[in-house]
């Protein structure tokens, strides 16, 4: 029979583990070694074929990759890129990044969703400031449609949990 301290010792290293695994997603370092699921460069707007990543070494801002990826307009990208960067721990490129990708694997379902409407669920306007990672809204996001739930049930319990 197995010692109980032997047991609390391997869950802890387990949990500690995945803890070390999780906060080195955070690094936008490692972020670039997670583009989209393809690097197909497909500048069509509005369909870019699958998931663009707006990379460290770019000169595009992410205003102008969003708005050239999606079609929607800058200006109303722009309030909303501004308080999802004032509400996440990741930079507007990241949450460009981020934000592009969720909306462009949603779209692969055959469900429509306007990036501005995307935006304002991610970052909404009664958000409070700093709550945490987008990249782990996103996550949580993912999982929860996985497991059955709605957009907007998965969106609103993934951000409410980051909070």
């Amino acid at each position: 029979m197995s010692q109980p301290g032997s047991i609390i010792t391997i869950l802890a290293l387990g949990l500690f583990v995945s803890g070390t695994l999780a906060l080195g997603g955070c690094r936008e370092e490692e972020d670039e070694t997670l583009p989209a699921a393809s690097t197909s460069q497909n500048k069509e707007t509005g369909n870019s074929g699958r998931n663009e990543w707006l990379e460290v070494t770019n000169t595009e801002t992410p205003l102008d990759f969003i708005a050239r990826v999606t079609g929607a307009p800058a200006a109303q990208i722009t309030p909303r890129l501004d308080r999802a960067t004032a509400l996440y721990q990741e930079s507007p490129r990241m949450i460009a990044n981020r934000s592009v990708q969720l909306w462009q694997e949603i779209r692969e379902k055959q469900e429509e969703i306007d990036i501005i409407d995307l935006l304002d669920d991610l970052a909404p306007e009664n958000g409070s400031a700093r709550t945490g990672s987008l990249t782990a809204v996103v996550q949580n996001y993912r999982v929860l449609r996985s497991q059955g739930a709605d957009h907007t049930a998965a969106v609103t319990t993934a951000t409410q949990a980051a909070q």
